[in-house]
């Protein structure tokens, strides 16, 4: 999976090549589908504490996403980050939200706001009160 080095990279990689954000599903098992083809481990604890973990988000107009989000530890859990996929070549790409939402087809108002659910429960987070359930 690529990440770029900074928003620098980021932004010329968007502007040269805008993304095909991966999602909008009417199931989540899709999602799901896409975060399994992903090597990374389903959750992993950063230098800095935080944790990024695998997730589903689930947008205001009732459609799925894969995504990445980054959860503050010392906050219990609060989301910091979410990263929607795209797909370029043969790799995925992690696109920040605030970026990817101006991509894609849909209004704002369907996307936000969004609940979500890590692949694993993660110890800690108070945020994910019925976990699996959508939080």
């Amino acid at each position: 999976m690529s990440n770029p080095n900074n928003s620098n990279d980021l932004l010329n990689l968007i502007a040269s090549n805008p993304p095909k954000i991966i999602g909008g599903y009417k199931k989540s098992g899709w999602a799901v589908k896409v975060l399994d083809k992903i090597s990374n481990d389903p959750v992993e604890v950063e230098q800095d504490g935080n944790i990024t973990a695998k997730a589903v988000l689930l947008a205001a107009d009732e459609t799925y996403y894969p995504s990445f989000l980054t959860l503050d530890m010392r906050h219990n859990g609060k989301v910091i980050g979410a990263y929607l996929i795209a797909e370029s070549k043969d790799e995925f790409q992690l696109i920040p939200f605030e970026m990817a939402k101006e991509y894609m087809e849909k209004d704002e108002s369907k996307l936000v706001p969004f609940r979500y659910r890590t692949i694993e429960k993660v110890d800690g987070d108070i945020y994910q009160k019925n976990w699996p359930d959508f939080s």
